[in-house]
């Protein structure tokens, strides 16, 4: 799992107060918007992560995109650690998850007349 690794978990500062700050105009094309932690980007670009939702909502019009994010996270980062299953990654135990996890959390804000929000959140 050395690929998850916390890289430096001796040198400060863990949490940063400089935000990551993207300003854009909501468009009628605009669809959602997604709000995540770094964790997620991590695995994903911008791009895939706008992907994945757009293409689970066209498939799934009711269902939790950041649910579904979360579990496409997991599971590229099972096949990432290696030969871990995604039920390995999770079960990690408590006094070790501090070397190989990362916090997520996912929100995916659905814009126009369905107006809805979608959060998940996840230790792996």
């Amino acid at each position: 799992m050395g690929i998850l690794r916390v890289r430096d978990l001796k040198s400060p500062p863990y949490v940063s107060t400089e935000p990551s700050l993207n300003v854009h105009k909501i468009s009628t094309s605009d669809q959602f918007v997604i709000v995540a932690s770094d964790g997620l980007f991590d695995f994903f670009s911008n791009e895939e992560a706008v992907n994945l939702v757009e293409s689970y909502i066209l498939s799934n019009p009711h269902g939790d995109p950041a649910k579904f994010l979360i579990e496409e996270l997991v599971t590229k980062a099972a096949d990432s650690a290696g030969s871990f299953t995604t039920e390995e990654l999770m079960n990690v135990p408590d006094g070790r998850r501090r070397k190989y996890h990362d916090d997520v959390t996912v929100m995916v804000i659905i814009l126009g007349m369905n107006k809805r929000t979608s959060k998940a959140s996840i230790c792996i």
